[in-house]
Order: structure tokens, then C-alpha cells, then sequence
């Protein structure tokens, strides 16, 4: 049981990371083309993408403390990163 909530967490992280490399690339195609329509489609196509992951992670038995957690850590270095790297 304890192998198996390792695992969950630790696709969890990997799954946050991704969400944040693929939020810098969204961040970066917006810092280097000014296109409306491209930018509607990664703000739309990124909400659709975190509302799936969070329905993965209740149908998971994920903690909502720990899904809190998940998000705020995301937000914190997803504006540091893009802060740093493209402002």
C-alpha cells in the first residue's frame, strides 16, 4: 500500500512538472508572436488540461489539501520561472 502511494505522489510530481514545462512553452510562444487566436486557444486548452488532471486526481482518492498543495506549488514557480525567463 505504501509502494503504491509513492508511485501516485510520484506521478503526481511528474505530472506538475510537465503542466509547468508546458506552461513556459505557452508562455514563451505569447512573449514571441502576438496572436490573439493563439493566445485564446493555450489559455483554453490549458484549463481544459488541468480540469481533466484534477478529475484524475479525485478519481485517484488524491487529497483535496494535497491537490491544493499541488496547485499552489505549481503557480508559485510557473510565475517565477516565466518571470525570470521571459520578463
Amino acid at each position: 500500500m505504501k509502494e503504491n502511494k509513492q508511485t501516485l505522489y510520484f506521478n503526481m510530481i511528474l505530472g506538475t512538472i510537465g503542466a509547468i514545462l508546458v506552461a513556459l512553452a505557452a508562455m514563451r510562444y505569447l512573449v514571441k508572436e502576438n496572436d490573439n487566436i493563439g493566445n485564446a486557444f493555450i489559455l483554453f486548452g490549458f484549463i481544459l488540461m488541468n480540469g481533466y488532471i484534477n478529475y484524475l486526481e479525485k478519481r485517484a482518492g488524491i487529497s483535496k489539501k494535497l491537490t491544493w498543495i499541488s496547485f499552489i506549488v505549481f503557480l508559485i514557480l510557473f510565475i517565477s520561472l516565466s518571470y525570470f525567463l521571459y520578463f
